[in-house]
């Protein structure tokens, strides 16, 4: 009789919710436990202490508990990790050790196999030697984007598009106007909307010029090396190799009368040995030009320029002796 009432009363108790458990440890121990002094100062953080400086190196360390509860106040000193938002792939520079960002690095810090960046050789060459490659070797059909302009009904590339034409079942009821299942239909349920335009290939290049500033004249769209600007670039045309299907430059002669404060070769000085005819960058003396005799007239001449303030083209001391057909 009273076995009896145990059982009807352990029955009647309310049913708890059974604990599922997360690691194996638990499978296989299933022990509920008060927690201990020391998993308390573990999880409360209790006795760390700042870094020794900021950006250490805490691949060792374990994540910051606080700063995913966003109390953390040690900010850049704490000892422990924090990791910023949701990292997906592998720092390539931390497996090497060259990483300076430390924890303000946008890509994740644990060596996670997948979680590790794609393959260089085998995304390119579709080949990899490396037997024990630690990079992750990605199929490259399973990266190809679905073709949005086949799967709204028709693509005018056909076998030649870049894109996966991939062929699947339409919903009868999204057809109709509504499908109950929604997401986890089986079927395709297609867009009708027009798909955005791709940019081109010479909307991307001016673009990509438009970014670019010179160092020269300071405008957009070029290069100082190809700045019309320059005084060398006026002279300069470019014909085509019928050989060989190539660009190639030409210098022609300069306009001298476009450079009127321009000195003959008569009497421009060497600031390097003092001597009259050349430019110091045309000196044959070398380095040791200054230990010459006539070093002393290269200051005289300096600071008499300087005392005239003279101001020279950046293109007039290059290539003066080829360009000058006065030789004084």
């Amino acid at each position: 009789m009273i076995a009896t009432r145990q059982v009807i009363s352990i029955f009647q108790q309310p049913t708890m919710r059974l604990k599922i458990p997360l690691t194996m440890d638990e499978v296989i121990g299933g022990i509920d436990a008060e927690i201990t002094d020391v998993e308390e100062a573990l999880l409360h953080q209790i006795g760390a202490r700042e870094a020794p400086f900021v950006g250490m190196d805490k691949s060792g360390r374990g994540v910051c508990v606080k700063h995913l509860q966003g109390a953390c106040t040690m900010n850049l000193v704490c000892p422990l990790r924090h990791i910023v938002g949701d990292k997906a792939v592998v720092c390539k520079h931390w497996l090497r050790g060259l990483c300076k960002k430390g924890d303000q690095c946008e890509f994740l810090h644990e060596y996670d196999l997948t979680k590790m960046p794609e393959c260089f050789f085998f995304s390119k060459y579709m080949a990899c030697s490396n037997r024990e490659c630690p990079f992750r070797h990605i199929d490259p059909e399973t990266k190809m984007k679905d073709c949005p302009w086949y799967d709204r009904g028709f693509c005018r590339h056909g076998p030649y598009c870049k894109h996966r034409h991939r062929r699947r079942v339409i919903c009868p009821n999204y057809v109709v106007g509504f499908c109950p299942d929604g997401k986890e239909c089986k079927f395709t349920h297609p867009s009708f909307a027009l798909p955005a335009p791709e940019n081109s290939a010479s909307n991307n290049k001016r673009l990509f010029n438009h970014q670019i500033i010179c160092h020269n004249c300071h405008e957009r769209g070029h290069k100082a090396t190809h700045c019309p600007h320059l005084p060398n670039q006026q002279g300069k045309t470019s014909d085509v190799n019928p050989i060989t299907n190539r660009t190639v430059s030409t210098v022609q002669p300069v306009d001298l009368s476009l450079f009127p404060d321009k000195k003959s070769l008569s009497e421009v000085t060497c600031y390097k040995c003092g001597e009259k005819g050349h430019y110091a960058n045309r000196c044959h003396k070398g380095a040791l030009a200054f230990l010459s005799n006539t070093a002393h007239l290269a200051q005289e001449q300096r600071e008499k320029d300087e005392r005239e303030g003279r101001y020279y083209l950046p293109g007039a001391y290059l290539g003066q002796a080829s360009l000058n057909p006065r030789t004084g």
